[in-house]
């Protein structure tokens, strides 16, 4: 007999001694027995079967591996232990060589005794006699399922990387991964990764019964993952890098894996009988894991199964890093671009708002040379953009201009220092020997690490506002010397308008004493009022005077205790013995001018002294500070004043009581507001009819010309 090379008994002539009915019965005994001594011999697994396909004979090899016995496999026995999803084809290509005489070649899955199934190559050629009738058939079995899960895995992971490759989406090319999976290697698949936080999340999972996902996704909620200190399971692989195979899942070992009825129910629901859990590893760092489980398929993980899977989970996680990386760096391009067009947007509206800014503006590099300025600079500099680029300061304007030095060594000084300097100067700047004033402000401009790119210079074009200051400064030398041509005007005037006043007064009062005895009461009452308006005239004429000089005339500022100012000027009142002043307790001491505080209180006081219509008058003075400001109250249990007078009482010349019922000018409160006004303060009236009336004003805690 000969053998190919994968030991197959393939000659059919030699095999006609061994089966044909020439030759002694002797001699064909010894030669079945040499066959069968050869049968026995060989590692595959030899058959022989009648002519019409019933098998007679099965070698040692057989029973080793199949675990039944002679009866079991005689006939059609053989076929149980043949995958049923193979049998159709191998029994059609059977029938069809016992048809024809035909050899017969199939590739079928046969059960090993220990229920794992293993790849087959069946071969049968038929013996024939010398009238060429088929006799008999031999065949034999070699088992292939090393070579054809090389192949097969060769195969699978070339169609998984280029499946891999279609998506550079990292969540689709996951949930291709897991569908590519199932069923081919597994009945379900789920993969889990590690986020930036080092949680573990559940990203896909497929299952050849859909309707049990839902187990894989609930149980990976319920049963969240530490992978920092799990000793078995995805927290194990993806700490330590390391596959872990369970060959055979018992009922038991769910039980003690669970730990909860909960648990345990959603491992039941997923028909765990098999699982393989493999790291995807990429690049030194783990990206999760690919738990692989078997169900109700009947097939089982075992040893070599663990370098498919982890040469598939390399694959994949070089996949999903590429998609991750692709995914990076189409965000980076993306921010780029919109960086990108932010920074011309803002570049545009720099442009616009430098161009619109009423200040010229100039940015200079290291060298001192411009780099770019704005519209406003080239109309204070007379100059165009494109004369200023690329050019220093004396440069552009000539250096015998006055200011441009002083100008050029502020700049140099700025960018040294690194500390803002502002500088004010005047230049002549046309043929025409215009003169133009200028203030500008130099700051160095700073890289992210605090080195210095060049300065940034702000210039501000203040001819018109130092012809407007020394304008000022004129008018205000006019405003004093009419003032104080004023002041001598008034007191001029109130002298010579108060003496005839006196002589009038004086000649009344001479008049009365030399005809007293004469004089009828009507004519001395006549008298009496001739005198009061003379005094009412005198009065006025002291009122205008102070109203033309309140908020003008300014002392010096001093300490000034308000409480003894206020008894100071409660004496100088001399009110009726049964009126009651109280003063607040807590008075401040002021630095402030004495005599129009003074003037302020003595016109309250005596305003609430004038128009009370008690006998007994009732007079508060209280005090309280507001930021800056003291606020000062005078209180009175006076008739009061209704609100649509409130601000009509402030007014020169306006009094709400008849001139004849209380002796008045009308000039009192005029002052006093306009004496606070004058330091920044305000007066204002509380007060309604029957309920008495509250002065009110603010005074600075300092006298405005100092300050604090």
């Amino acid at each position: 007999m000969s053998h190919q090379p994968d030991g197959d008994l393939t000659s059919y002539d030699t095999l006609h001694p061994l089966f044909g009915p020439a030759g002694p019965e002797q001699r064909l005994d010894i030669e079945r027995d040499q066959f069968r001594l050869l049968a026995e011999a060989l590692p595959q697994i030899v058959w022989t079967a009648r002519p019409d396909g019933h098998t007679d004979y099965f070698n040692r090899r057989w029973y080793e591996y199949t675990g039944l016995s002679f009866e079991e496999s005689e006939g059609t026995g053989w076929q149980r232990v043949f995958h049923s999803e193979d049998m159709p084809e191998a029994t059609r290509r059977w029938q069809h060589s016992l048809a024809t005489g035909e050899p017969f070649e199939v590739e079928y899955r046969c059960r090993r005794l220990d229920n794992v199934w293993r790849w087959f190559l069946g071969r049968a050629i038929p013996v024939h006699d010398p009238q060429g009738r088929i006799v008999h058939w031999f065949g034999t079995c070699t088992d292939i399922d090393d070579q054809k899960r090389t192949a097969d895995v060769h195969g699978f992971l070339a169609e998984a990387s280029a499946l891999l490759s279609i998506s550079l989406d990292p969540e689709e090319t996951v949930h291709n991964l897991t569908r590519f999976i199932v069923p081919r290697l597994a009945d379900w698949c789920a993969v889990d990764l590690v986020r930036p936080d080092e949680s573990v999340e559940r990203v896909s999972v497929t299952h050849v019964d859909p309707s049990r996902e839902e187990f894989a996704w609930e149980l990976s909620r319920i049963n969240p993952v530490d992978f920092q200190h799990a000793t078995r399971g995805r927290g194990y692989v993806i700490r330590t890098g390391d596959s872990e195979l369970q060959e055979v899942i018992t009922d038991a070992a769910i039980v003690a894996f669970a730990k909860d009825p909960e648990k345990a129910r959603l491992l039941r629901g997923l028909g765990l009988s098999s699982s393989l859990i493999v790291p995807l590893v990429v690049r030194g760092r783990t990206l999760g894991c690919i738990t692989l489980a078997q169900a109700d398929s009947g097939r089982r993980f075992g040893a070599a199964d663990m370098p498919v899977a982890e040469e598939l989970a390399r694959r994949a996680a070089l996949a999903m890093d590429n998609a991750r990386l692709y995914r990076e760096s189409q965000q980076a391009t993306l921010r780029a671009e919109q960086a990108r067009y932010e920074a011309e947007q803002a570049r545009a509206v720099l442009d616009t708002l430098l161009d619109a800014a009423p200040a010229g503006i100039a940015l200079f590099d290291r060298e001192l040379r411009f780099m770019r300025v704005n519209r406003t600079l080239e109309v204070i500099n007379r100059k165009s953009a494109e004369s200023h680029l690329g050019h220093t300061l004396p440069e552009v304007l000539a250096t015998d201009t006055p200011g441009v030095e002083d100008v050029a060594r502020t700049l140099r000084e700025a960018l040294e220092s690194g500390e803002t300097r502002t500088v004010e100067a005047t230049t002549r700047l046309d043929s025409a020997g215009e003169q133009l004033a200028w203030l500008a402000r130099y700051a160095p401009v700073r890289a992210p690490d605090g080195s210095t790119l060049g300065v940034a210079s702000v210039v501000l074009d203040i001819t018109e506002r130092k012809r407007a200051e020394a304008e000022r400064e004129r008018l205000l030398a006019e405003l004093e010397r009419s003032n104080q041509e004023l002041d001598q005007f008034a007191y001029v005037a109130s002298h010579d308008l108060k003496a005839p006043l006196r002589g009038i007064a004086n000649l009344s009062q001479w008049i009365e004493d030399d005809l007293k005895d004469v004089m009828a009461d009507e004519t001395r009452e006549q008298m009496r009022l001739l005198r009061g308006r003379v005094q009412r005239m005198e009065s006025l004429i002291n009122g205008i005077l102070d109203y033309s000089r309140a908020g003008r005339m300014r002392g010096r500022p001093e300490p000034l205790e308000v409480g003894r100012l206020l008894n100071e000027c409660v004496e100088l009142l001399s009110p009726p013995s049964d009126t009651l002043v109280e003063i607040a307790p807590g008075m401040p001491t002021l630095r402030a001018e004495r005599v129009p505080l003074q003037q302020v209180f003595l016109n309250l006081l005596g305003n609430a002294f004038k128009h009370a219509r008690n006998p007994e008058v009732r007079v508060r003075v209280d005090a309280r500070p507001v930021g800056a400001f003291w606020e000062f109250s005078v209180a009175d249990d006076g008739p009061g004043i209704a609100p649509e007078y409130h601000e009509r009482i402030w007014g020169i010349f306006q009094t709400l009581r008849s001139r004849d019922e209380v002796e008045s000018t009308g000039i009192g409160l005029s002052v006093v507001k306009k004496s606070v006004e004058a330091r920044g303060g305000r007066a204002w009236l509380e007060s309604a009819p029957g309920q008495g009336a509250t002065f009110r004003f603010t005074w600075p805690v300092h006298s405005p010309e100092e300050g604090r």
